[in-house]
């Protein structure tokens, strides 16, 4: 079976298309997801109520899929093509922690109510990730994935079975994020934690002593950019409206993340600045 990805649903759609039978992962783009011809596996925008891929049972689209298209890599999808592949591991409690990670966030863990374990296994595979990422083609192609669709699967059949060099350095990026989040936190005001690093921290929601935060700034000392992330979507505030009101036209971003205009330093009080304006938002001043 070929396993193809594109970050462009035309394209993906196309190179689906020279094969009879197909199933799809998370092949979404926006509103616009691309069917497998057997199968499709979806759960973003309209398709929200749909269960994560990751929780798919083994064997889901039969036997004879040729292709199987997606839009990215990640332990969500992975399980989806576990799945249709036939080699996922039976871990329930596993897979539904892995579901619940990718709807709220990495950022929710804490209130998953996940065991030990379970947690262990996830943070393996994170570090595992953290030096393997994929990203597709950013030119739109089509790109074979077959092998490192593979390569990963194996990996967390390892994790699954509790192999203890990965289990071993799944702590060691525990304790570095857990390290990071102390060494990054400069203040926790009305939800919004500010943060100072030489890295990015912008996804460090909860505070080192456990308050979790609607929103970060981020100053980040190498490149001297200003970036404010929200924990969650907000109604009524977008990310990428503030950073323009504060830096101008050419800071850029999406509603839930966004950066001061590339190439340009700026300083603290610039940061304190942000935060000021994020609460505002937050509080309707």
């Amino acid at each position: 079976m070929n396993c193809l990805i594109s970050n462009v649903a035309a394209a993906i759609e196309g190179a689906l298309s020279q094969f009879a039978k197909t199933a799809t992962v998370e092949a979404e783009y926006g509103e616009t997801v691309v069917e497998g011809s057997v199968l499709t596996l979806a759960h973003h925008g309209p398709r929200s109520g749909n269960p994560a891929p990751c929780l798919a049972s083994n064997g889901v689209a039969g036997e004879g899929i040729e292709a199987l298209g997606l839009s990215h890599l990640d332990l969500d999808s992975l399980g989806g093509c576990a799945a249709i592949i036939g080699r996922k591991p039976e871990a329930s409690t596993f897979w539904q922690l892995a579901a619940f990670v990718d709807v709220n966030g990495p950022h929710k863990l804490g209130s998953a109510g996940a065991e030990p374990a379970d947690v262990a296994r996830l943070y393996a595979f994170w570090a595992w990730s953290q030096k393997n990422r994929y990203l597709p083609p950013r030119d739109g192609s089509v790109d074979d994935v077959t092998e490192q669709v593979m390569s990963a699967l194996a990996v967390i059949e390892r994790i699954c079975a509790d192999d203890p060099d990965l289990l071993r350095s799944g702590e060691e990026f525990r304790l570095a994020e857990d390290a990071l989040n102390k060494r990054s936190f400069c203040e926790y005001e009305l939800g919004v934690i500010v943060r100072v690093a030489d890295t990015f921290v912008s996804h460090l929601y909860v505070a080192p002593e456990g308050n979790p935060a609607k929103a970060v700034v981020a100053f980040n000392t190498v490149t001297g950019a200003v970036t404010l992330s929200l924990a969650d979507p907000i109604e009524g505030v977008s990310a990428c409206a503030i950073m323009q009101a504060i830096f101008g036209p050419t800071a850029g971003g999406h509603a839930g993340i966004a950066g001061s205009p590339r190439g340009a330093r700026y300083r603290l009080a610039d940061v304190l600045a942000t935060a000021e304006a994020i609460r505002d938002a937050l509080f309707g001043k």
